[in-house]
């Protein structure tokens, strides 16, 4: 079950304009450590949906591995339309989403864990959104299943996400947590910053490892990873670079030197004009990117496990 994250944070209704009255708190942290926490829990692919501050945001963002959907008018967006492209855009290759408003940001990623487990118990009830419970307070991110978002496309009526739900009658599954994080809202004020505060003495030191491939040279790592996961949504490596804050010249770099240690053909291209034709990820291609992505996972849960060993036996 392939799972993917979409965060709001194109403006007031995702709450990240929010941070701007916190002095203590930094939105662009606050913002890293969504993206961290859905990663770290195992969550496959991340959108973040931009809008205030957009170039600010995915300048200092970029090299988390998470895809940015800019909004132009966002400050007239109504959030189920900042999820609804989101998810539409993870489509093609996550079964589930996660959805959560940037305002939404102290949660744990053993919350996403335990929302994860819960789904997978459930996994071919396709109708079901699951929504963390903290004492009684219902809160996000929520997960929920990719069949779902043609009705909340086409919804039109008031309330955002919830009165879609309420409307269209979806179940909802209130899965028990132990994280007071996933009910407290940015717009809160002081109530937030104390819990910010609470979780912040609380995060530990965590070990990050960048897996890379080598033949003669370092030739596939997180970098290409993420370029071939936008060329095989985007059909278009200019339109991938974009999406991944690389210059068009270094994508087709990293492109060539691929195939160049590979020995086959990783993007399949047809010329054209200006926009630099068609592309596609060859199954070759798809097939390394599955076993890079199995290997990678298998990677981190060995070096959390050793760190835990070495650094707090």
């Amino acid at each position: 079950m392939r799972v993917g994250a979409v965060i709001a944070a194109a403006g007031k209704s995702g709450g990240y304009k929010s941070y701007d009255k916190m002095k203590s708190v930094d939105g662009i942290q606050v913002l890293r450590q969504m993206i961290l926490n859905f990663k770290r829990a195992g969550v496959d692919e991340i959108v973040l949906i931009t809008g205030y501050q957009a170039e600010q945001v995915e300048k200092k963002l970029a090299k988390l591995g998470a895809v940015f959907l800019r909004s132009e008018d966002y400050e007239k967006e109504e959030m189920i339309t900042s999820a609804v492209r989101g998810m539409n855009y993870l489509k093609p290759r996550c079964e589930k989403f996660f959805f959560c408003p940037a305002g939404v940001s102290l949660f744990t990623e053993d919350t996403v864990r335990v929302l994860m487990q819960k789904a997978k118990e459930n996994e071919n009830d396709h109708e079901k959104v699951y929504v963390p419970v903290w004492k009684e307070r219902k809160g996000h991110p929520i997960l929920m299943d990719r069949s779902m978002i043609d009705q909340f496309a086409s919804y039109e009526g008031e309330g955002g996400l919830k009165g879609a739900m309420d409307v269209l009658n979806v179940e909802r599954i209130f899965v028990p947590v132990e994280d007071n994080g996933v009910a407290i809202y940015s717009g809160q004020g002081e109530p937030f910053r104390e819990i910010f505060k609470e979780k912040e003495k609380e995060r530990r030191i965590r070990p990050r490892v960048k897996l890379q491939l080598e033949k003669n040279e370092n030739f596939f790592g997180p970098g290409i990873v993420f370029l071939l996961r936008q060329i095989d949504t985007l059909g278009s490596v200019r339109d991938a670079c974009a999406k991944t804050g690389m210059s068009y010249s270094k994508g087709w770099s990293l492109i060539r030197s691929a195939e160049k240690e590979l020995g086959y053909t990783v993007v399949e291209r047809s010329p054209g004009g200006k926009h630099g034709g068609v592309a596609s990820v060859s199954e070759a291609g798809k097939d390394i990117l599955r076993k890079y992505e199995l290997l990678e996972k298998d990677v981190a849960k060995y070096t959390e496990k050793r760190y835990k060993d070495i650094f707090e036996s």
